[in-house]
């Protein structure tokens, strides 16, 4: 793992010993998928690594429509290298944060920022008819709900067997994070008895994530 510091020092008071901190994360900008973040913090004295100081890791991180999301702190002491390293989870929003390394033996801190980008998927349903059949000359209508932590941007349906063609329609789902969509489609008066359609949904969040849910089969039968 890679560390990079991001931003160095900043003092607020000095202890006879312990001058200086330094905070380096690994990586910077976060996947939302994997949500883990690597921190290592080096403790100083006149530019010579301390250990056995103890050292507080505290996360402030706010997603992009503005919620607080409390993360879990870490706490140690700085090894013979005068290095305490760590691992800050659950960063799954996309979203920017700051992340503290506080020696309050030494009343030292130091602060460097982080990102994380949305690359989670949204998760969507289809909801089937009764049965899974459909009549032939039917008119059907289709629900899917789709959800995402950051939000849903829209809802795709398809329905198909080969034969009649396909019928498609898209939803705009305005941001929400739990979105239920309705879709019509008319089994043609022409379907064979016993012929089978397919149901088809993708969804996308506001991050352009694509998903689609697991396809569903219907049977024609008689009116």
């Amino acid at each position: 793992m890679r560390f990079i510091p991001l931003l160095l020092l900043s003092l607020s008071a000095c202890s006879a010993e312990t001058d200086s901190v330094v905070v380096e994360l690994a990586p910077d900008v976060v996947s939302s998928i994997d949500g883990t973040l690597g921190v290592r913090a080096t403790a100083f004295a006149d530019r010579a690594p301390v250990s056995g100081e103890r050292i507080s890791i505290t996360v402030a991180y706010t997603d992009r429509n503005g919620t607080s999301h409390d993360i879990l702190p870490l706490d140690g002491e700085t090894n013979d290298n005068g290095v305490f390293e760590g691992t800050v989870t659950g960063l799954t929003w996309d979203g920017i944060g700051t992340i503290t390394a506080a020696l309050p033996d030494a009343a030292l801190e130091a602060k460097a920022t982080f990102s994380v980008l949305d690359r989670t998927p949204p998760t969507l349903t289809i909801t089937p008819p009764t049965n899974n059949q459909v009549r032939v000359g039917a008119d059907v209508r289709i629900t899917v709900n789709a959800k995402d932590e950051i939000g849903i941007s829209q809802i795709f349906f398809e329905a198909g067997d080969g034969n009649f063609g396909r019928d498609r329609a898209t939803v705009v789902a305005s941001g929400s994070i739990d979105a239920t969509a309705g879709f019509d489609f008319k089994v043609p008066d022409t379907a064979t008895v016993g012929s089978m359609i397919t149901l088809h949904a993708l969804a996308a969040d506001l991050s352009g994530n694509l998903a689609a849910a697991p396809s569903i089969t219907v049977t024609v039968v008689a009116p």
